[in-house]
């Protein structure tokens, strides 16, 4: 890809467009419709910007790195037939791009923020579909060009893999927060949960996920349990999430 255009000013256009320039791929042009957004990622990455869809430059290829809801919009104002255009979606497949030009799908698998610099992007997993194989290859190559962990993966298969993502990142990191506010209403900073979180996260490099678990659901412990479930007394909500995430462990350790 000699040109690339990404449409989107948000965390995944910020760091992708990153990501690109640092591997020494021409992105021409950011879009977005607020300038000031357009401007913030451009002037971030020294690539043009601009808010004007009339003035969307042409290129090989069309990134639309926006929130799922905007993207089947945004992709009826196109104006090349002749290009590649896809989105970054985890869970949409290429039938959300209205146009006549041709489609695909690129996607990295991370949580971006824009606050939060990445220094190396070449273990960030990245996930490409195109509907020829040609238009595939082509995708597979820009990505290794970021990446040394490439795949190629249909729709179906995609969305599965994001869904774990929600599990392994989305979900655990509200059970951060709900942690974080337990500690809190005793007076004690969150800080104190950074060296487990760490330690948890770092054992999982080294060891399978049903090997490191720990816990008293682990230990089958209901005497500890019974216990947490009685100061969660005064919330429902999270005394049947800790009940409903008990029995998870203990069905996956314990069936006997």
């Amino acid at each position: 890809m000699r040109s690339v255009v990404i449409l989107g000013a948000g965390n995944v256009a910020f760091h992708l467009t990153r990501a690109l320039i640092q591997n020494t791929v021409n992105v021409r042009q950011i879009f977005n419709r607020t300038l000031s957004a357009a401007a913030r990622v451009g002037e971030a990455n020294k690539v043009n910007y601009t808010d004007k869809i009339s003035e969307l430059e042409k290129a090989d290829l069309y990134i639309i790195a926006t929130s799922d809801s905007s993207i089947e919009e945004l992709s009826h104002y196109i104006p090349y037939d002749d290009t590649l255009v896809v989105h970054t979606s985890g869970s949409l497949g290429t039938k959300v791009l209205k146009g006549d030009y041709r489609k695909g799908v690129f996607y990295p698998f991370q949580t971006f923020t824009k606050k939060k610099e990445i220094m190396k992007y070449d273990d960030i997993p990245i996930f490409v579909e195109a509907e020829n194989k040609e238009d595939e290859n082509a995708l597979y190559s820009l990505a290794k060009k970021i990446s040394n962990e490439v795949h190629k993966v249909d729709h179906e298969k995609r969305l599965k893999i994001h869904m774990s993502g929600v599990w392994i990142s989305n979900f655990v990191n509200h059970l951060y927060y709900i942690g974080g506010k337990i500690c809190e209403d005793t007076g004690i900073p969150f800080d104190v949960l950074r060296p487990l979180i760490e330690e948890t996260a770092i054992k999982v490099r080294d060891m399978e996920p049903y090997d490191a678990q720990t816990g008293p659901a682990r230990r089958n412990d209901n005497i500890v349990i019974d216990k947490h479930l009685e100061i969660l007394e005064d919330d429902s909500r999270l005394q049947q999430l800790y009940r409903l995430l008990t029995d998870s462990i203990k069905r996956t350790y314990h069936n006997d």
